[in-house]
């Protein structure tokens, strides 16, 4: 039939263009399913290589396996050997900031590690002159590093001796560009008497590992609020009606004294965190009546009267 409409060479030239396309067609479709998936992998992020725990010196937020260490008493330090920044101290305290500061002020000290994207306000950039809420000089930076700042992440670590925290300062000073910055006289002299004063202690350490085990051992959890078929009680009737998991029910009432004080603060903790709690959102209906029942139901179960 096509031979009506066109002639020999004018067919020759259709069969030639649709051999081209399909031609393209099925190139694609090997392109699509060979070289595509092949350009994917290539793009595709190395998998992380697992990290074993460090055994050590822990920061803060680092969940480090400490070894079991007895804390002890450490004699006093003469503060001479402590102010004057040393190759010594900043060394040691270039190791106390690795382990507990970069991860939030970043490695050059400018507020930009890892986590500072996260936090607000924005970790303290040392090289700034501005802005220090206790300032750059020893004596503040020790403060710093003993109290922490009220209202943001940074955290006291009074954990370090006071010789590390001596160590950090100075390596935090060096980075900020004022190695050996002092403070005022009597400030600079509160300090020395600071360091030198002796009994300082350190705490009694045990692996993070030893911790939750023991803490799970002596978890006892209570016993979940069932009520019997045969209890008849206004409470216990009330108590059926809204609890739909008495494991979770009886954990969230032992987990908060608040509710102890009154119906009304049982009714505020209740339909709070309903029904994750373990009661069901009909708790919104009771009558003030039947939350009266129910507390003091609940006083008679948990043995809290």
């Amino acid at each position: 039939m096509i031979e009506k409409y066109v002639d020999s060479k004018e067919l020759k030239q259709l069969l030639s263009t649709l051999l081209v396309v399909v031609g393209c067609l099925i190139i694609a479709a090997l392109f699509a399913s060979i070289v595509v998936p092949g350009l994917r992998n290539a793009n595709k992020p190395a998998t992380p290589t697992a990290v074993a725990p460090v055994v050590g010196e822990s920061g803060w937020l680092d969940p480090t396996e400490f070894p079991v260490q007895k804390g002890r008493v450490i004699p006093p330090v003469d503060p001479k050997t402590l102010i004057e920044p040393s190759a010594a101290l900043t060394d040691a305290g270039k190791e106390l900031y690795e382990a507990n500061c970069l991860t939030c002020h970043g490695e050059g000290g400018r507020g930009d590690g890892p986590a500072g994207a996260t936090i607000n306000p924005k970790p303290r950039d040392f090289t700034a002159a501005e802005g220090w809420t206790h300032g750059p000089d020893i004596p503040n930076i020790y403060k710093t590093l003993m109290e922490g700042i009220p209202g943001t992440s940074m955290a006291a670590f009074d954990y370090l001796t006071k010789k590390e925290r001596m160590e950090l300062l100075h390596y935090v000073q060096m980075l900020g560009g004022y190695p050996g910055r002092g403070g005022s006289r009597d400030a600079m002299q509160a300090l020395s008497e600071e360091l030198a004063a002796p009994g300082e202690k350190t705490t009694n350490k045990i692996p993070v590992s030893m911790a939750i085990a023991k803490l799970e051992s002596e978890f006892v959890p209570p016993s979940p609020l069932e009520i019997s078929p045969d209890t008849e009680s206004p409470g216990a009737e009330v108590l059926r009606r809204t609890v739909t998991d008495p494991t979770r029910a009886a954990q969230s009432l032992a987990d908060s004294a608040v509710w102890r004080t009154g119906p009304d603060t049982l009714a505020e903790s209740v339909l709070l965190n309903a029904p994750g709690n373990g009661f069901n959102v009909t708790t919104a209906t009771l009558k003030p009546s039947e939350w009266q029942a129910l507390y003091d139901e609940l006083l008679k179960r948990l043995n809290t009267k």
